[in-house]
């Protein structure tokens, strides 16, 4: 019997990615540079959901939890001197989106246990100014709800994102069209499959990791030439 599993990798999983890191960008953009057409925030608003999608599939198929918690803690670091300058704040005011992850990675692995101590995380969301704040990690939770039953955890996002619309944010229900990917995704019909993983896949992995404080910095540098 062969006890070496074959790895296989998911071209939808990493469609996703892309996905997610160009409407990030298309966000930030419209942030900095045309605040006056909303059009850009509306494409933004895809990016969070499917990014805490990536990040419970990350929690799934990570052989290294430890090493997953450092990665998200290390770039949180990196993050917070280019986030801070692109918003406007002091660096303690707002944390990056690596820290509504990395609490979003604790309450799921915590869930994973059957510990009650899940709410910890979801607290300190509320507390703690995280970017997207206690809406970030809910969206987690419910996306990992997502993966165990679909119909609860699409019920739940789309209220959730109706009634922060109707709270003022306007653009929220935007949000809801991540759906799309996500569900295709989930039921298999994104899931693409292969054998082969294209190109160097550490260098693939942390380009991931390295293009949010990267960009931020380059649009912080263009904003200041503009």
């Amino acid at each position: 019997m062969d006890t070496h599993a074959v790895k296989v990798f998911d071209w939808g999983r990493e469609l996703i990615k892309w996905v997610a890191i160009v409407t990030m960008t298309v966000d930030h953009i419209g942030l900095l540079f045309f605040p006056e057409y909303q059009i850009f925030r509306i494409v933004g608003r895809l990016a969070f959901p499917l990014f805490a999608y990536l990040l419970v599939l990350g929690m799934e198929s990570t052989h290294n939890i430890r090493a997953y918690f450092t990665r998200l803690l290390i770039f949180a670091l990196l993050s917070q001197v280019p986030f801070t300058l692109v918003n406007g704040t002091m660096w303690w005011e707002y944390v990056n989106i690596y820290g509504t992850l990395l609490l979003g990675l604790a309450m799921i692995y915590l869930i994973e246990r059957s510990s009650v101590f899940f709410v910890v995380p979801l607290a300190l969301s509320a507390v703690i100014p995280v970017d997207y704040g206690v809406y970030g990690t809910t969206t987690v939770l419910l996306l990992y709800l997502l993966r165990k039953d679909w119909r609860v955890g699409v019920s739940i996002f789309v209220v959730l994102n109706l009634v922060l619309a109707a709270t003022g944010a306007q653009t929220q229900p935007w949000s809801i069209l991540a759906l799309v990917p996500i569900l295709l995704h989930n039921s298999g019909r994104l899931s693409i499959k292969s054998e082969k993983e294209p190109g160097h896949p550490s260098l693939r992995k942390y380009f991931f990791y390295v293009y949010y404080p990267v960009h931020l910095a380059v649009l912080y540098v263009l904003k200041l030439l503009a």
